[in-house]
């Protein structure tokens, strides 16, 4: 058996209204879930367990020609398209199986189009590299091989399933499965409570605020799981674009411009200047100082700790807290404020929110969720600062891992964050003001946000320690009144 070299060709070009969605990236740098679509090719390819190397042609011809050069004669090499995405990892791996026993030049088919092409002669791949851009722009003519037909992928180049497959990256950290079709998605968790909630959220809302939200329909419970379904709209989430650089400064205005539509047209009511201070400190004080204590607990928070001694200006977590409750202590009284409660969200990030800028479409998904009616009503700030955690503190940029932690020249740890935000911060600003929110209050309570993710993320201890450096910045920044 001949070893099997698969090279990833994300030199194709994207489609330009696939651009408006992920912006000046490959195919291979798309990430979805977390993870780049490159990474997860690898990652299927390694799950089968098999003698292969892969490599990724990104860059000029004559840098893949130099490692043909070095590589044995008695190999098969599969150039495989980026824009084909594996929907089938099964049939993938079959595939791969396959393709070291041939002996002969195949192309690789799927509905008449093709995937890949598989060489036997490294001569004949670099015959077929060095005519690149001609048989690229239309492989039927100039390639004559055998057809392998299979059915493993999807081609993202295609707008509708491009769509479809970003469009199903939901983080289902909190379900068992989401399944679904063209047309609807069914969740379905252990996590029964939850998902109830959720179901009942919608149902609960005055109708004049349904029209935010995607119907929930179908509810279904079980000795063992919960589950509801609701129609699958073929759009992005507005944390996949911000993400991809794909939003500009006019349209992240007409975003803003939608959002804060909800947000002041929220039904809301007076409450008592002692009830509003209790909802105010069960959300931003009490939640911040619980999720404390469960860091505590966590089996690497000694490690933790010592971080937060050697490399910050912190002795530990609980003095970090009581920097972040003299600023709470500071602003939050000092504030004019209306004493009402709202119908809110509750997780009001960019994951949370799927835009259609050609329609003007905002729906909001995944609501923290309610199974009475008082359980709609919160704080009027906490969807604002929920807001902010994704475009100013750049929550959804840690998410897909876009950031790094460093040391800097008094071994002190500095975090960079892949993104410039200074000019959205100051759109937003703009509009959190004219809205009649406090600036920084909003921007203390996302702090508190980041604070209280941190024993909900210890599966990735790093992006935890990143969130608390993140929290500090923002304290630090609203403390110096910039």
């Amino acid at each position: 058996m001949k070893k099997l070299i698969l090279i990833y060709d994300d030199k194709i070009k994207v489609p330009e209204n696939i651009q408006t969605i992920i912006g000046n990236t490959s195919y291979g740098k798309i990430i979805l879930k977390r993870k780049n679509l490159f990474t997860r090719l690898k990652e299927i390819i390694d799950e089968a367990n098999l003698d292969i190397e892969i490599l990724k042609i990104s860059t000029k011809k004559e840098d893949i020609l130099s490692l043909v050069d070095k590589m044995p004669e008695d190999i098969t090499i599969c150039h495989l398209f980026s824009n084909f995405v594996v929907k089938d990892s099964n049939n993938f791996k079959i595939l791969l199986k396959k393709l070291p026993y041939i002996n002969e030049n195949y192309k690789i088919i799927q509905e008449k189009e093709t995937v890949a092409l598989a060489f036997t002669s490294i001569a004949e791949y670099k015959k077929f590299l060095n005519d690149y851009e001609k048989v690229i722009s239309n492989i039927e003519d100039f390639i004559n091989f055998e057809s392998i037909e299979v059915d493993a992928f999807l081609d993202i180049a295609n707008y509708n399933n491009f769509l479809s497959y970003i469009s199903g990256g939901f983080d289902a950290r909190f379900f068992n499965s989401l399944e679904g079709n063209e047309y609807e998605i069914t969740k379905k968790s252990t996590n029964k409570k939850k998902i109830k909630q959720e179901y009942m959220y919608y149902h609960l809302l005055p109708d004049e605020m349904k029209k935010w939200m995607i119907m929930p329909y179908d509810y279904k419970e079980t000795e063992k799981y919960a589950m509801y379904t609701m129609e699958r709209l073929h759009t992005t989430d507005i944390a996949i674009r911000w993400t991809h650089k794909a939003i500009n400064e006019e349209e992240f205005k007409s975003i803003l411009k939608k959002a804060f539509y909800y947000i002041t047209s929220r039904k809301e009511k007076e409450i008592t200047k002692k009830e509003y201070e209790k909802i105010e400190e069960e959300l931003y004080i009490k939640k911040v100082k619980d999720r404390i204590t469960d860091l505590k607990k966590d089996e690497l928070f000694s490690k933790f700790d010592m971080y937060i001694k050697s490399g910050t200006d912190f002795n530990s977590i609980d003095e970090i807290f009581e920097y972040y409750q003299s600023l709470y202590d500071k602003y939050s009284t000092n504030k004019k404020q209306k004493y009402i409660a709202v119908i809110g969200h509750g997780d009001l990030c960019f994951a949370n929110m799927l835009y259609n800028k050609d329609a003007d479409l905002l729906k909001l998904i995944d609501p923290k969720g309610a199974l009475t009616e008082e359980e709609l009503w919160t704080n009027p700030y906490y969807d604002v600062a929920k807001l902010s955690h994704s475009i100013c503190g750049n929550y959804d940029f840690f998410n897909c891992s876009s950031y790094s932690i460093y040391l800097d020249s008094n071994l002190k740890f500095k975090l960079e964050v892949y993104h410039d935000n200074k000019i959205y911060k100051e759109i937003f600003k703009k509009y959190v003001e004219e809205s009649g929110f406090d600036y920084k209050l909003v921007r203390l309570y996302e702090a508190s946000l980041f604070l209280s993710m941190l024993p909900l993320h210890m599966d990735n201890p790093q992006k935890v320690f990143g969130f608390l450096l993140n929290a500090i910045n923002i304290l630090k920044e609203i403390d110096s009144n910039v």
